[in-house]
């Protein structure tokens, strides 16, 4: 019953020339060339709103017109089609080693990667602790605040770090959270020199997280990390969960980045 009300209540709000656009997509994505007609028949609209629709799709990149006639997919479908693939492959790989952590701490784990000039949360395993912390799939992470954001940072040229975080003074979370460039510098010089990275409260009080990079190929994708309630995270501990964070991370990172 409630999928068959979320598919009504999609088909109310849905815009036919977008409709009609992913038909033709579809068809791209099944056929090495295609013609006026067979879009025409696929969006099941005339020629002529084919061709709109057509020259739509090309003017973003996602289709290319050939030489000899018909239409191709352009190189923003492709591109997006790689990017895609390559975050389905870190989400497989890491399931398993996000699951293992989630285990043997019994704490929130978490998996968060870069998309589009975001670090998103993609994967979340909610500890079934009371008191436990657990974001949201498709969400945000800070990069100047969470664990995740900062294991990510380390990583990023210093230019692009920059345009990430936007104009100081970064949004303040808790009174812990690094609103200033100097701040958050020398937090991130601590995440370097450590190896993993920690927020103690810097994104809602009483939490802890500590944070290792996922690279692939010397390029950092993500981040994997655990969070609980400070409690249960305590100083003492929070040096063994960093060994399994650390030790998950890498191992993915390791099969993400075959050796050969």
């Amino acid at each position: 019953m409630e999928g068959s009300t979320r598919q009504a209540r999609a088909e109310r709000y849905s815009i036919g020339a977008v409709t009609n656009a992913l038909a033709i997509l579809r068809l791209v994505g099944e056929r090495e060339r295609i013609g006026l007609a067979d879009a025409a028949r696929a969006a099941e609209v005339s020629k002529s709103t084919a061709y709109r629709l057509l020259a739509t799709l090309e003017a973003a990149g996602l289709v290319e017109r050939l030489p000899e006639g018909g239409y191709r997919a352009g190189l923003e479908a492709v591109r997006w089609a790689m990017q895609l693939m390559a975050q389905l492959d870190v989400r497989t790989t890491a399931a398993p080693y996000l699951r293992q952590l989630w285990e043997r701490t019994g704490e929130t784990a978490n998996l968060a990667l870069l998309r589009e000039g975001r670090l998103v949360y993609v994967e979340i395993l909610e500890s079934a602790l009371p008191f436990r912390m657990a974001d949201v799939p498709g969400s945000a992470a800070p990069l100047h605040a969470t664990a995740l954001g900062k294991a990510v940072a380390v990583h990023l040229d210093p230019h692009r770090l920059a345009g990430l975080l936007g104009p100081e003074p970064y949004p303040a979370l808790t009174v812990h959270t690094a609103t200033t460039w100097r701040d958050l510098r020398a937090r991130l010089d601590e995440t370097r020199a450590r190896g993993f990275a920690v927020d103690r409260e810097e994104v809602a009080l009483g939490v802890t997280c500590v944070a290792a990079p996922i690279l692939a190929r010397d390029e950092v994708v993500g981040a994997i990390s655990v969070s609980g309630p400070r409690a249960r995270l305590t100083d003492a501990r929070l040096a063994e969960v960093a060994e399994q964070v650390l030790a998950a991370a890498h191992q993915v990172s390791q099969r993400l980045s075959p050796r050969g």
